[in-house]
């Protein structure tokens, strides 16, 4: 993985032909944020000489203005530091990496991609095919394995704590919320989204998601450790030809139980699984066995499931109650799953 010194050298043409060959012709075209990131994203396009046309994507961070960089006390930039941590290179054995280049500058941080829009999955609210479904699940659950309990994910202390994950999107204003706030669309939606949890929770489900996120995490700190992508929404994966899946976005990537994981993936695409969210946990379960070649003790695994509905309702419930506002079926089951499966988890908790 190259590292070059300046943001600007993606900017040299002798720097993309690195990449692409020679080229006759090059021009930057402005790409519109997706999703909640601040990031700035370019496509580049390059008319070679030899060979046919190729597109590249660059993003660029500037960390102290990024919201969710500073919600999770991002002072590196995980993204392209994780690009060049040697214990973490052995993540491209289980996924297609989708970088080809990054520089770290100031506070900033940017990284020059191939183009996957060809192999990016609908931008839509259905649900995927079961067996993508299996390839995304499987895929997870070899990451999780491959750094399972490995002592040197101890030693990286730029990685997302996982009590950060539950801070990301938690109620209340933030202490960086003054020189990096949210959007303000978003910023109004996620106010008005636990006003309404509020309202509606169950007084002690909410005594217990309403707390400050270290003392929520803490029951689960002796669970096992891995290494975590962090954001694991279909819309940061690309299905690359032969089947290998491709995951970008790691601006969130962590240690920490794998449950973290589980929960945000069930909460974040739960339009689009194949499966309902209990089957979906059982696949994963036995995908995740399979790569250790060993089984998830029951109570150990009992509590990862825990974890992963505390996760997935501190992170997203906000935007569930809104649903369940507008009044849809499908918002309506999908806010009644969470608030059972909460009843379930704070039961454990006696």
């Amino acid at each position: 993985m190259k590292q070059y010194s300046f943001i600007s050298d993606f900017s040299n043409a002798a720097v993309i032909e690195t990449f692409a060959g020679a080229i006759s012709g090059m021009r930057n075209i402005s790409l519109p944020a997706i999703g909640f990131s601040a990031s700035v994203l370019e496509r580049i396009d390059v008319e070679t000489v030899a060979g046919p046309a190729q597109s590249f994507i660059l993003k660029k961070t500037v960390l102290h203005t990024d919201w969710l960089s500073q919600r999770t006390n991002d002072n590196v930039g995980r993204e392209a530091a994780i690009l060049r941590e040697a214990s973490l290179f052995k993540i491209w054995g289980s996924i297609h990496c989708p970088y080809l280049a990054f520089a770290i500058e100031d506070g900033q941080i940017a990284l020059l991609m191939n183009d996957l829009s060809g192999y990016l999955f609908p931008d839509q609210r259905e649900p995927v095919d079961s067996k993508t479904e299996e390839t995304v699940l499987n895929t997870l659950a070899s990451l999780h394995a491959a750094f399972w309990e490995l002592p040197a994910l101890k030693e990286i202390d730029w990685l997302a704590k996982p009590f950060q994950y539950f801070e990301a999107f938690g109620p209340g204003i933030h202490a960086t919320d003054s020189f990096a706030p949210p959007p303000d669309k978003l910023s109004g939606s996620m106010a008005q989204g636990w006003e309404t949890v509020i309202e509606l929770l169950p007084a002690n489900i909410a005594s217990v998601l309403l707390q400050p996120a270290e003392k929520i995490f803490e029951r689960w700190r002796d669970l096992p450790v891995t290494f975590l992508h962090g954001d694991a929404k279909l819309a940061n994966m690309a299905l690359m030809p032969g089947g290998r899946l491709s995951l970008f976005d790691w601006a969130f990537a962590g240690r920490g139980p794998c449950g973290i994981e589980l929960g945000w993936y069930i909460a974040v695409n739960a339009t689009r699984l194949s499966r309902s969210k209990d089957e979906v946990i059982s696949a994963y379960r036995g995908l995740l066995e399979a790569h250790l070649q060993h089984p998830v003790e029951e109570d150990t695994w009992t509590q990862m499931v825990d974890l992963a509905i505390v996760t997935g309702a501190r992170m997203l419930l906000w935007n569930k109650a809104i649903a369940f506002k507008a009044g849809t079926e499908r918002a309506k089951n999908e806010w009644y799953w969470w608030i059972q499966k909460l009843t379930t988890t704070v039961a454990h908790f006696r």
